[in-house]
């Protein structure tokens, strides 16, 4: 039997995950991974590691929680080094809890490898702290997927006064929140930020008040992935942060190239603030990527904002034909 990690990626820069994190992977035999994290950390895996994807969306869940933890059991008892790679800080409404419980049940050793939650990576690089001396020195971090009556029943308007609240999982029901923090006694004028795809070169955020926020989502098509921090430091996103003002912020690119890059080479891209995706052709092709490229190139490629370069002599055609088959793939599903 060997062991499983359970690895938090971090909230979407790669470069944020942690030493632990990168030296599990570098061992992986198997790594079953989510939706959310970067997927340039996947080339940090073997060549030899499957790549498993057992994503979830709000709607509509790749693989259901029991199924991961009996695979990776199954993986571990089998003799395999399992990583189980998850979103943020798999220890903030990641459900590693239950996955801990299920391996300590099978008596399947295992360790887990925090990463940098939303709270404080997507807050920082849009330009404020979560807590901040005498003006926020408490925080909440909750999530509204239960019942609404139950998210009412926390003290929200009164932390927030004096400190930060953090919510996960909340814009689809932001107006919902937002009404009853006002309901609670909370100033109309109280800053909110949202942010959406914290850390990313995609990075959104949309600041305003208790009073407009909903609106001014509404207006900026703001959608999940997004993170709602309310409270006094809030204020401070409206300016541009560092991370914004990067040379590259805001750039899609796809890289498609004849000759394999390294982790540190793609982190060249990623610390200018691109969001950048590789796609390795010809002779540096990997096959394990093609299920990863059937999900996120389109998205890519729908975007007319995105720059696509070329590296070798016929990485152009080879994408081409890589991109047919991706989209025949896509048509078939």
């Amino acid at each position: 039997m060997s062991k499983v990690y359970l690895v938090g990626a971090g909230s979407g820069d790669p470069a944020l995950l942690t030493i632990k994190g990168r030296r599990a992977l570098a061992q992986a035999d198997i790594v079953f991974y989510d939706r959310l994290l970067n997927p340039l950390l996947l080339y940090l895996a073997p060549k030899t590691a499957e790549l498993v994807f057992v994503g979830k969306a709000p709607d509509q869940h790749a693989v259901k929680q029991e199924a991961i933890e009996a695979a990776m059991i199954a993986a571990a008892q089998a003799g395999q080094t399992v990583v189980r790679l998850k979103g943020g800080d798999p220890g903030f409404f990641g459900r590693v809890g239950e996955e801990m419980v299920a391996l300590a049940e099978a008596n399947v050793p295992y360790e887990v490898y925090p990463g940098v939650t939303s709270a404080s990576g997507a807050s920082l690089y849009a330009g404020f702290a979560v807590t901040h001396r005498h003006l926020a020195e408490k925080c909440l971090i909750v999530t509204p997927t239960a019942k609404l009556q139950a998210f009412a029943s926390e003290p929200i308007a009164q932390i927030a006064a004096g400190g930060t609240v953090v919510i996960y999982m909340g814009m689809e029901r932001l107006a919902d929140l937002t009404q009853i923090i006002l309901e609670q006694g909370a100033k109309a004028d109280l800053p909110v930020a949202v942010i959406r795809w914290g850390t990313w070169g995609r990075q959104e955020k949309v600041v305003g008040d208790l009073s407009d926020i909903a609106d001014k989502v509404a207006d900026h098509g703001l959608t999940n992935p997004a993170l709602i921090i309310l409270g006094p430091t809030a204020q401070y996103a409206a300016a541009t942060s560092w991370f914004e003002e990067l040379p590259n912020f805001g750039q899609r690119q796809v890289y498609v190239t004849e000759t394999a890059l390294s982790f540190d080479e793609m982190l060249d891209f990623t610390d200018e603030g691109a969001d950048f995706y590789p796609v390795l052709v010809g002779a540096a092709q990997d096959e394990r990527f093609t299920p990863l490229h059937q999900r996120l190139l389109p998205e890519y490629l729908a975007d007319p904002q995105t720059q696509i370069s070329y590296h070798g002599p016929a990485a152009e055609v080879l994408f081409q034909q890589l991109q047919a088959s991706v989209m025949e793939a896509n048509h078939e599903n």
